[in-house]
């Protein structure tokens, strides 16, 4: 990834920020920063990476052929090839180039950012539609960073920070995971004035064990809060409460609820309309935000919808601000994406998956199926779920049957779902690709023959399983009347 920073840094103060040691000419400024040579070029800071496919020590040179002139690294070039292949170049040595960027992104923040609010969110499912929602918010009151895209991780995050202006009065920046401490990091990268915990649910089992290690892994967003920060997170989950009661004693506690009253937040007045959801929201001092509307169907919208509303209460958004924000959402690519064609309704959500998230996906379906029409879903594997993932399949596989007309999978974990399907009962169930990489434009060819107009289609697994390229195909195949 390539990070254009908002004002041009000296290699002396990137060295400073992430605790290197610099070597070499020092007088160029930095404005800007990549991890892959080929975005590589004069006045971009070239940081050499270990992957577990490969090593941007090895690209340093081809970076510095691109016209890069520092580099953030663990290990400089040998001193003879230095002096042959780097003569006017500078290294800011470190031990461990990752952990260097949130140091770096913390220092940046510090020394030109100090004003700044920043909204960390976090959560096992619906950080990006948080993130969106909140950022929308917000835009609508005042100039607003958020950057698209999935950049998350302990290498994405902290390179957005340098690339937020000086004149921007609010960040939302997404903190995901993927073993325990990074969100730590993250969090000591961003300092947020509020974080928003968004749930806790079954993604990460596979690398944390339980549910209860996910939530303190969650909340770690904390670790790095500014002094007076906020919390929001879902007042429903207990996991969440219980954590939440041994936060640092300055931190406000924000639950946002559904069904509890008592929470600082709850969501009232729910109406399904015919272009989305709209629903009434009660505020810490008791006053009430009505007739807010999220131009998305789904019940488990409304929690984003209502940390979104939250964060910009919380930052002096006005209800009309707020409104005209979440009015403005939309969402972002291969997530909860509607799309009809040939009479059919599809459901695109193929970023991710979890047994949560397809629950939810699931509940959504009546809402914007047709009088008469069938409620149907492509599902593949759900990754990262640890040693329960056949049950937690086989689970889902279960609910399906209670809930659509029709199931296709693809997948081995896919096929676990659909003898889930089976064992509850459900007779129109087909397991597509059990084994191997499946076929987009075959398994697309395959469920046309299934769909008729006024049909509702869900298309949902884990990023691995690439279903936007069968949603493509059969999208293809609807348009050109192919039912």
């Amino acid at each position: 990834m390539k990070t254009d920073f908002s004002v041009p840094l000296s290699p002396d103060s990137l060295a400073a920020w992430s605790g290197g040691r610099l070597i070499g000419a020092s007088d160029a400024s930095v404005c800007a920063a990549c991890t892959d040579s080929r975005e590589a070029g004069a006045g971009v800071l070239f940081c050499a990476i270990r992957g577990e496919r490969a090593d941007g020590h090895d690209y340093m040179a081809s970076a510095y052929a691109a016209g890069s002139r520092c580099f953030l690294c663990e290990r400089p070039p040998a001193e003879p090839e230095a002096q042959a292949a780097f003569p006017d170049a500078c290294f800011i040595c470190v031990p461990d180039t990752v952990a260097a960027l949130p140091a770096l992104a913390a220092g940046f923040r510090a020394a030109h950012l100090p004003a700044l609010r920043v909204i960390a969110v976090t959560g096992s499912v619906g950080k990006t539609t948080t993130k969106t929602l909140c950022a929308a918010v917000l835009r609508a009151a005042f100039p607003t960073f958020c950057r698209e895209g999935n950049f998350n991780s302990v290498i994405g995050m902290p390179l957005c920070v340098p690339g937020i202006g000086t004149d921007v009065r609010a960040a939302v920046l997404e903190m995901g995971m993927s073993a325990r401490g990074e969100i730590s990091a993250l969090s000591r990268a961003a300092c947020p004035d509020i974080a928003v915990i968004t749930n806790i649910g079954s993604s990460h089992l596979e690398s944390l064990g339980t549910r209860e290690n996910i939530a303190r892994a969650k909340l770690e967003v904390l670790d790095g809060m500014r002094p007076g920060g906020q919390l929001l997170f879902d007042g429903d989950e207990p996991l969440l409460r219980a954590g939440a009661a041994h936060v640092r004693q300055d931190i406000t506690l924000r639950p946002v609820s559904l069904t509890d009253k008592a929470a600082d937040f709850f969501v009232s007045g729910i109406r399904a309309t015919a272009d989305g959801t709209v629903f009434d929201l009660r505020l810490p001092d008791g006053s009430v935000w009505r007739d807010l509307r999220i131009p998305a169907p789904g019940r488990h919208l409304l929690l984003d919808a209502a940390y979104a509303a939250g964060v910009g209460y919380l930052s002096g958004v006005s209800r009309e601000e707020a409104a005209r924000g979440l009015a403005d959402y939309r969402p972002a690519a291969m997530r909860q994406t509607l799309r009809r064609a040939g009479g059919v309704t599809v459901l695109e959500d193929c970023y991710n998956a979890a047994p949560e998230s397809v629950q939810a996906a699931l509940d959504t379906l009546p809402l914007l199926t047709q009088s008469g029409g069938r409620r149907m879903a492509l599902l593949g594997d759900m990754k990262e779920l640890g040693t329960d993932t056949v049950a937690l399949h086989r689970a889902v596989g279960a609910v399906c049957a209670g809930q659509l007309d029709c199931l296709w999978t693809v997948g081995a974990l896919g096929a676990e779902i659909a003898a889930g399907a089976r064992d509850a009962g459900m007779s129109r169930v087909q397991a597509l690709y059990p084994a191997g990489e499946p076929d987009a434009e075959a398994v697309a060819a395959e469920i046309l023959t299934g769909l008729a107009p006024g049909d509702t289609l869900l298309i949902k697994a884990s990023r691995a399983m690439h279903l936007e390229t069968v949603a493509e195909a059969l999208l293809r195949g609807l348009m050109q009347g192919n039912l």
